[in-house]
Formats: C-alpha cells, sequence, structure tokens
C-alpha cells in the first residue's frame, strides 16, 4: 500500500486505511518528538546539510539521501535566555531559565500517481520556563537538577490538491490527521552529573544528564483521546576545549565534543531508534568580556549519525562549554 502521508516529519508508512493507526499516539509523538528536537543538547540542526562521508570522498555517492533531504525539511529556531541570581541558596547556585522556539517541517506527498501532489506543513510553537541549581562536589564534580514547564502548540496544515484527495483521502482524515490543532502543558524533571578537569591546554568536560517529558493534551479534536505525551532521554557526552591564542580581548579555542543519545517513550518512534550519536568540532570565541547575554560562540561541523536524521551540518555555537 502506498505511503499517504508523513505524520510531523518521521512516520512513514502511516496509513489511516491500517485498523492500527491511532491519532491519539500520532498527537503524542508529534509533541515528544518537539520537545527532544527543541532541548538544545540532544540535536544540533545547522545549514548546508550534507553527507559527512564526503569529507573523507568528495566522489561518494550517498547512500543516506532520505536522511539529508529530511534534515533539509526542518526548520528550527530557538532564542534561550538565563537569569543567574546572584545569592547561592543552601550552596546551590540558581538560575532562571526560559525559551521560545519554532519548529517546522513540510513536504509534497504523492498519494495518487497522475496528479498533482498534496502539501503538508506540520508546526510546533513551545514556550519554556524554569529553574536550574548547581552545587560543585569538590574541586572537579559537581551536580545540577532543574524543572521546566513547557506549553507548546500543534498546528497541522494540508491541501488535498487533487479531485482525488479530496474525494478518497479527505474523509478519511480531515480534522484526525490533517488540518489539526492541538495545545499541550508538559512537565520536565531534569538532573545532571558534570566532571570538568582543567589542563594547561584548555580542559574537558564529561555529562550524563536526564530529561523526562510528561504532559496532557489542553485541546485536542474529538477523534482523538486523552493525548498524553511521555518521553525521556538520557545524554552521556564529553566536550574539550583547546587554547589557541590570545590577541587584547580576542581570545580563540579549537572545540570537539561527541555524545550518545538515549531516547525512550513517544519519541523513539518518530527517530526510528532507540539511541544515536553526535561528533562536533569547530572554534570558539570567548564573548564574557564583549557581551553578558552569552559566554562563547563559534562556528564548526556537527555530524549526527544513527537515527533518521543522519547527516551533516555547519552549526553557529553559543554558550557551547
Amino acid at each position: 500500500m502506498k505511503k499517504l502521508f508523513k505524520l510531523w516529519f518521521l512516520l512513514h508508512a502511516l496509513s489511516v486505511f491500517n485498523l492500527y493507526a491511532n491519532p491519539t499516539k500520532q498527537l503524542e509523538t508529534a509533541f515528544a518528538t518537539s520537545l527532544v528536537l527543541t532541548d538544545g543538547d540532544s540535536i544540533t540542526l545547522g545549514m548546508g546539510d550534507f553527507d559527512p562521508q564526503t569529507l573523507f570522498d568528495p566522489q561518494h555517492s550517498s547512500k543516506d539521501e532520505d536522511s539529508i533531504a529530511l534534515r533539509k525539511k526542518l526548520r528550527l529556531y530557538s532564542i534561550p535566555y538565563t537569569w543567574q541570581l546572584d545569592e547561592p541558596i543552601y550552596q546551590h547556585k540558581l538560575s532562571l531559565i526560559s525559551r521560545v522556539s519554532y519548529l517546522n517541517q513540510s513536504d509534497f506527498i504523492s498519494l495518487f500517481d497522475n496528479v498533482a501532489d498534496d502539501y503538508i506543513s506540520e508546526t510546533v510553537y513551545n514556550g519554556m520556563i524554569g529553574f536550574n541549581a548547581e552545587k560543585a562536589l569538590g574541586s572537579k564534580w559537581s551536580y545540577q537538577f532543574g524543572f521546566n514547564t513547557h506549553y507548546l502548540h500543534y498546528n497541522n496544515d494540508y491541501e488535498y490538491n487533487s479531485p482525488e484527495s479530496r474525494r478518497n483521502f479527505k474523509p478519511l482524515a480531515e480534522n484526525l490527521y490533517t488540518n489539526l490543532n492541538s495545545n499541550a502543558l508538559v512537565l520536565n524533571p531534569n538532573a545532571t552529573m558534570i566532571y570538568r578537569l582543567p589542563r594547561h591546554w584548555g580542559y574537558y568536560e564529561y555529562k550524563l544528564n536526564f530529561n523526562y517529558y510528561y504532559g496532557w493534551a489542553l485541546s485536542h479534536p474529538d477523534g482523538i483521546n486523552n493525548a498524553a505525551p511521555e518521553t525521556w532521554r538520557t545524554l552521556n557526552g564529553i566536550k574539550a576545549k583547546f587554547n589557541m591564542f590570545k590577541i587584547g580581548l580576542f581570545e580563540q579555542a579549537f572545540y570537539i565534543k561527541g555524545q550518545r543519545i538515549d531516547l525512550g517513550g513517544d519519541s523513539r518512534v518518530a527517530f526510528g531508534t532507540d539511541h544515536f550519536y553526535e561528533y562536533g568540532i569547530g572554534f570558539l570565541w570567548d564573548s564574557r568580556k564583549w557581551t553578558s547575554w552569552f559566554d562563547n560562540f563559534g562556528i564548526g561541523i556537527n555530524i549526527h549519525n544513527g537515527s533518521s536524521l543522519d547527516g551533516a551540518a555547519i552549526v553557529l555555537y553559543f554558550n557551547e562549554i
């Protein structure tokens, strides 16, 4: 049976003719996947997506054309801001954190031969606010814990661009799989252990982080019952910064990272796996003497491996390490 359309951006081969197709689970997956994509640590999306094999073999023929095409269809914009409290509470440094993000994917969908393709655009808006507490455990170890609240709005716009689609598909999908809106409230406790070792050349840092997400759909179409998105993810990663040179207020460093992300709950279906890897290299510039908005910025290459988003991209770094 032909693929009818893509739910969110990764639910391949979903068919409303399948008795097991579940619009409630579809909505839960859309919310859960957007939380992982916008959390700032799990996945880094950039510009100029390409197959990383071409870095070593320019004549390489990509086997991951679908993944690269999928990355190019994603649009993610995020604006974070952190307020650091001056006075510690019970020896914990407290921060208030916030983030506004926009995630969109659009695509043309071919349902029938020799007719115009349908068009789908799916968007999730996310407003987040929370707090983070950090305490040192000696000179190298520290821990953090926090709690965030997310308010999400999901919007699905689907255009039936052929008589066949309007006649055969629309009665089955309208306001259930397509052309629907929903709002959700998601709670997000998290905890982190950090080991940082300063060296004469810079420092490296190991991080173990766990995030859990559970929420409720506050509004949804009548055909969807009590959607409750739930997902969690664990990050194991190491980062290192190598000092290069300093000219006045200008400080440059070389940066490298590698991390593994393990997934659970509703987001696993969308990524097509329960774990994946990310690697990055680039250059960072210290900005603390110029502005209080962020500590550093930079540019580099990020490589994603092991999920439906396999590929590489040029990325801009802010507060990376």
